[in-house]
């Protein structure tokens, strides 16, 4: 590939992070807007990047792909979760999975947890899936949430009421959970699910 001017090297860099935080690619207008230029100016300089081999592009306003961007990475498993009865804290499990770019939005801390259970198989996650967490310590009602409570580990869809907070199965064999908020401290939220077939 052959050198970048210092403009394009910065433009270059912007697209890069843009699609790490967002997970899709910046338009001309975001470029134009974010250097201060006109969209023509922008334009000529993803011209530029694409004919020196750093990126690639399709019809459409966000098609832009990095020419030497991985499609996927690997991230730990840190142990088996229950979409059951509650385990046990993470008991740890020697092992990586390669998961897709397309799973991880934006920055932050991933990691990988083995199901162990039935009791979120109504949300199409089965015993012996790998869920995709993004680490975060707060969630937004009706999510899928890796929470601890008493120092146990499981997996439910969370709901915050008032002073209660409910942990909700997606299979009707099992009761929804009611705890003190003070009684459970969010993880994790699931952002994707990996099944590996035998």
């Amino acid at each position: 590939m052959r050198n970048l001017t210092e403009k394009q090297q910065q433009i270059y860099e912007f697209i890069k992070d843009y699609i790490t935080m967002k997970g899709y690619s910046p338009s001309v207008r975001d470029i134009a807007r974010h250097f201060k230029m006109t969209p023509r100016g922008a334009q000529q300089h993803i011209i530029a990047l694409e004919k020196k081999g750093y990126i690639t592009r399709a019809k459409g306003p966000r098609t832009i792909t990095l020419a030497d961007r991985k499609e996927s990475i690997t991230i730990p498993v840190k142990g088996k979760i229950a979409a059951g009865q509650a385990i046990e804290m993470f008991e740890e499990v020697d092992e990586e999975i390669e998961v897709p770019l397309v799973m991880l939005r934006g920055y932050g801390v991933y990691f990988a947890l083995k199901v162990q259970g039935d009791s979120m198989i109504n949300a199409h996650i089965v015993d012996g899936d790998y869920v995709i967490i993004k680490k975060q310590y707060t969630a937004e009602n009706n999510s899928i949430v890796a929470v601890t409570v008493d120092d146990k580990v499981t997996l439910k869809r969370i709901f915050v009421r008032d002073d209660v907070i409910e942990l909700v199965p997606e299979n009707d064999s099992y009761p929804i959970i009611k705890q003190d908020p003070k009684k459970v401290r969010v993880i994790g939220k699931m952002v994707g699910l990996i099944r590996v077939l035998k």
